[in-house]
């Protein structure tokens, strides 16, 4: 649990369990926390010992130079690549391509050095955080090996937080986009309706003269007794030659070009520089896993890094449906190749959501089995894994099924049974079911009103403190950093803490409208002791407050 560098509380927790599972007497809590402290420290004695006979010059040289300010600025390069732009205009996309590209390089020279220390996710994270949340002169004033620590830590954290944010830009710039695009697709229909509603009066117009004219004269003629039938034949032709045919001809033609989607290609193809400015840098500097159900798509984003020729014959196309590869070639036998990229962006943005496209150093865009126990640890362990997660049963699975199956089919049985006695269960002829549920007496509709304040308003604070007199919720935020020193934080500032974030308020306005709490107390206690570890707990000891009372129960 050391090595997974888990917070002291939660190797005690964890050690407690294992200890009840086994039926072993649990020692005294002082015991315990001294071999959490001595474990602990023989973790950290091992990483400085490995450090130090591990790394080589040029990787020292690296890190050092971190520390250090670039000509040009006044503020050191480790802290300029702690901040990660989330703006998508062109110019800090490219900036943050740049920071991509620096982080990538400083990954490689470190890969090896990260994999004899095995840090973990954890482990990372653990380092990582304690560089970002420190200042310069707090981690200069480590000893050496343990700076180097938390400098290769920082490094592979940030590099998997740019990869994040990378993806997080694209799909950021490519929801922007279609939106969009669909906003003027849909003033351009609102035009072409208008266009065509004006037509259709004109046409409606016509008909009078066109129409309802012609079949005026023609009917006039017929009934004329002065005319032969050579003359009424002759007089209809000439009347028949003035209907004017050519405005419902050009309606017709709206329509069918309203109905299609060529409008909607040409807006995509229009909009596609914008696009190619803020997507190509991206696309260039990322390297997705090799995936067989991308393999098209891979494919095409290899060509089009390799800056490929992009021609009908020759750009890849097995990732298009046949609508798009239709759309792509021109009524000349041209290729839109602005509009190729944008399906390729598109098809990209959809492969990243549905995860077809990942990333192997990143945090939120792994591949699923990444989650998970690793497969050669799972061979190894998995008795061990088994009993530590209380699921020995399950080993053979063949049993376990068959109960669940038969439990299942005692349940359908129970339910249909209930169904079928339920008076207020209506079933309809296509069937679906209705629930008719009668009226509540206004006596019954709140039958625990008494129990609650009439007309009175209660703080906050003072439902968040009563809470915490009932399960100790506070004492879940611990300090984050492992330390010896008891660091206690005053309750004030963690339940402003807490109405700050949850309610929406902000840390700093919370501070100014707090009375008791300064700016620098209330940042200082979120940013050490709100952490997600923190949280899930504090959680967890009001649920188990609220399992142990009769009411919720009942």
């Amino acid at each position: 649990m050391a090595r997974m560098h888990l917070k002291p509380r939660l190797i005690l927790d964890r050690c407690v369990d294992f200890l009840i599972q086994r039926r072993i007497q649990v020692p005294s809590a002082y015991r315990l926390s001294d071999l959490i402290r001595a474990g602990l420290h023989d973790r950290k004695a091992e990483l400085i010992a490995l450090m130090d006979s591990q790394l080589p010059a040029e990787t020292r040289n690296l890190l050092d130079d971190l520390f250090t300010a670039p000509d040009d600025q006044n503020r050191y390069r480790l802290t300029l690549l702690k901040k990660l732009s989330q703006s998508t205009s062109p110019s800090r996309i490219k900036e943050a391509v740049a920071d991509l590209e620096v982080l990538s390089e400083l990954h490689n020279e470190l890969s090896n050095i990260l994999s004899q220390l095995d840090l973990g996710i954890a482990g990372i994270r653990y380092f990582a955080g304690s560089v970002m949340r420190s200042e310069i002169f707090q981690i200069q004033r480590r000893d050496q090996n343990d700076r180097y620590i938390h400098a290769t830590a920082f490094v592979a954290h940030q590099f998997y937080r740019c990869q994040d944010n990378m993806l997080d830009l694209w799909l950021s710039v490519m929801a922007s986009f279609k939106s969009a695009a669909a906003r003027e697709y849909q003033d351009a229909l609102v035009q072409d309706r208008k266009e065509q509603q004006h037509q259709i009066e004109v046409v409606v117009d016509g008909l009078e003269v066109s129409v309802f004219g012609v079949l005026r004269g023609i009917q006039s003629v017929m009934s004329a007794a002065n005319l032969s039938d050579a003359e009424k034949v002759t007089s209809t032709l000439a009347l028949l030659d003035k209907g004017q045919t050519e405005d419902f001809d050009q309606l017709k033609d709206d329509l069918a070009a309203t109905a299609s989607d060529a409008s909607w290609h040409d807006i995509l193809e229009a909009r596609s520089l914008k696009l190619q400015n803020r997507l190509s840098p991206l696309l260039r500097a990322l390297y997705f896993m090799p995936n067989k159900r991308a393999t098209a798509l891979l494919d095409a984003i290899d060509h089009f890094k390799a800056e490929g020729d992009l021609s009908t014959n020759h750009a890849p196309m097995d990732f298009l449906y046949a609508g798009q590869k239709a759309a792509l070639v021109r009524a000349d036998g041209s290729f839109r190749r602005s509009l190729y990229k944008v399906f390729l962006f598109q098809a990209v943005a959809t492969a990243i959501k549905s995860g077809d496209l990942n990333v192997e150093q990143s945090y939120k865009y792994r591949p699923m089995d990444a989650y998970l126990i690793d497969k050669e640890r799972w061979q190894r362990e998995k008795i061990h894994l088994l009993e530590r997660a209380g699921l020995t049963e399950f080993v053979d699975p063949a049993p376990a099924l068959a109960t669940l199956n038969s439990a299942l089919s005692a349940q359908y049985q129970a339910t249909n049974g209930r169904a079928a006695s339920n008076p207020h269960l209506k079933l309809r002829k296509d069937g679906t079911f209705h629930i008719a549920t009668p009226a509540l007496d206004a006596r019954e509709a709140d039958p625990l009103g008494y129990l609650f304040p009439q007309r009175h308003d209660v703080p906050l604070a003072q439902v968040l403190e009563t809470v915490n007199n009932h399960c100790d919720m506070l004492r879940s935020f611990e300090h984050w950093q492992q330390t010896n020193v008891r660091q206690a934080a005053s309750h004030p500032a963690l339940l402003a803490g807490i109405m700050g974030l949850g309610c929406g308020i902000g840390v700093r306005k919370m501070a100014r409208i707090s009375s008791s709490v300064t700016e620098s107390e209330l940042d200082h206690t979120v940013n050490w002791r709100f952490s997600l570890e923190n949280i899930r707990a504090a959680n967890d000891a009001v649920i188990k407050a609220m399992d142990a009372m009769e009411l919720p129960n009942m």
